[in-house]
């Protein structure tokens, strides 16, 4: 399989459906890409994922060869963007702004589900519970997933040492590709706002020290304190996070000690 045979429209609005049909947390679970940062597709005003849209546009012009994963993507970071242009699409450039997480595509594209959800209606608060406890569910992770790890970690994070089993979530290493990585090798017990730093790659793991490396922008606040801290892993015969999965994070994130 290769990005470089797609170039039928119709099968990238096809994938396009699918994301609106699905929505994006979940269409992005089930291609295992994770949320775009820079590069946008831009349909009537609203932004997609473009690499995870172009994987599933393989899958729709090519049924039997299947979607294509994050790790067939090669070439440099506009390559898809350029082939969707190329096939009339429009691409929308973010340039995030330094200074701190708030300043992040994921964050503003939160704020604008946000706001897109409508006003507060005081007489729902049931089922605004509801669905509170089930976010805080999804955000958790998979059941089994979640307690091998809060075994593995003696439920602990395995960054801050937090004990509170509320607030400890499963973090992937390599983003969810289907349940085969749910290992606990390709997972981290972190509390919630470690999970959301590391999955922004505002905190990353060198992999030969195993020390957490804090992003330049972020270690003059409380979380400067966790730079060149020492990853707490389980006991060798619990099994700890796999090298390579760390090594790849480490990379991606682009930080340094």
């Amino acid at each position: 399989m290769a990005f470089a045979d797609v170039n039928d429209p119709a099968a990238v609005l096809k994938a396009v459906e699918e994301f609106d049909r699905k929505g994006r947390d979940v269409f992005l679970e089930e291609y295992g890409f994770g949320k775009a940062r820079d590069y946008f597709l831009l349909i009537d005003g609203k932004r997609y994922d473009s690499k995870a849209i172009f994987g599933a546009a393989h899958k729709y012009q090519f049924p039997k060869l299947g979607p294509l994963g994050w790790r067939d993507f090669s070439g440099g970071a506009t390559t898809v963007e350029r082939k969707l242009e190329a096939m009339g699409f429009r691409i929308e450039r973010r340039h995030p702004k330094a200074g701190g997480v708030t300043s992040n595509v994921e964050i503003t594209s939160a704020q604008d589900e946000a706001e897109a959800a409508g006003a507060f209606d005081p007489h729902n608060v049931e089922d605004a519970r509801t669905k509170t406890m089930a976010a805080i569910v999804r955000r958790q992770g998979q059941p089994a997933f979640r307690n091998n790890l809060l075994r593995v970690y003696g439920n602990r994070c395995a960054i801050s040492g937090c004990k509170v089993l509320e607030v400890l979530e499963a973090a992937h290493i390599v983003p969810y590709q289907g349940p085969e990585t749910n290992h606990v090798s390709n997972g981290l017990l972190l509390r919630t706002d470690l999970h959301t730093l590391f999955d922004l790659q505002l905190l990353t793991i060198e992999p030969s020290a195993t020390i957490v490396v804090i992003a330049a922008e972020l270690r003059s606040t409380e979380y400067g304190a966790l730079h060149g801290k020492k990853l707490q892993l389980p006991s060798a015969d619990k099994g700890g996070p796999n090298a390579d999965a760390l090594a790849l994070h480490y990379e991606k994130s682009g930080l340094t000690p």
